[in-house]
């Protein structure tokens, strides 16, 4: 239907979106994916470079350097004591690598202002290190083209009201049919039919139940239909 429409200046617009401003993020080839975000956009490498230092990581600079049958390598630049070297990104740490197949795409769709969306984000790097990437995204003085960051997680460290709006944060309830719900925290009510408040501790309450148990999650869920 989309391609029947395409001359239509909407819906052109709708599937130009989705072909150009929404990156998914799996994983699958790194080093391809890397190649990829950089794309020789020095906007983009600066603000990678901008995080790894932020970070501490202790890297000054990086090359891409192809090589036959399109294949790349990666190169990192280290000082120590006035002496500089390289290290491929093989020889850095797993949490290097890590930085390097996640940090470009960060950097990519803060620069272009894409929606980029991650799978177990939190699986990928250290706590600080998440709340860090959230909240550049939260800086609109890096964030000037409105780019956004859906992603998921099992990580509590970020999940308070400090990082988050109550419409920002959503669960996932799983029927016993491996079906699956979709819900903000902001649709929770207390048996008063209130909502979770604005500064509640949104991670103890979490751990607690009280997103996930009677009565909160049954004012919003219809069981019923969930399992059938």
């Amino acid at each position: 239907m989309g391609i029947t429409y395409k001359k239509n200046e909407i819906i052109s617009d709708v599937i130009k979106w989705f072909e150009e401003s929404i990156d998914f993020l799996n994983y699958g080839n790194p080093r391809q994916e890397l190649r990829t975000a950089i794309a020789n956009t020095e906007e983009v490498k600066k603000l990678v470079l901008d995080m790894i230092r932020e970070m501490d990581l202790d890297i000054e600079d990086f090359r891409i350097e192809e090589k036959e049958e399109n294949r790349i390598e990666v190169f990192t630049k280290h000082t120590i004591n006035g002496y500089s070297t390289e290290l491929t990104l093989s020889e850095e740490s797993s949490g290097t690598k890590k930085l390097f197949g996640l940090l470009p795409f960060i950097a990519r769709s803060l620069v272009v202002g894409t929606t980029l969306v991650i799978d177990e984000l939190d699986a990928k790097i250290h706590p600080v290190l998440l709340r860090y990437v959230i909240m550049l995204f939260n800086n609109m003085d890096i964030n000037k083209n409105g780019a956004q960051l859906i992603f998921t997680s099992h990580d509590l460290s970020t999940m308070n009201n400090d990082i988050f709006r109550r419409d920002e944060i959503w669960f996932v309830a799983k029927g016993k049919e491996q079906n699956s719900k979709l819900y903000s925290l902001v649709e929770f009510k207390n048996k008063k039919g209130e909502s979770v408040r604005m500064d509640a501790k949104y991670d103890k309450q979490y751990l607690e139940g009280k997103y996930g148990a009677d009565p909160y999650l049954k004012t919003i869920i219809d069981w019923s239909d969930v399992n059938a």
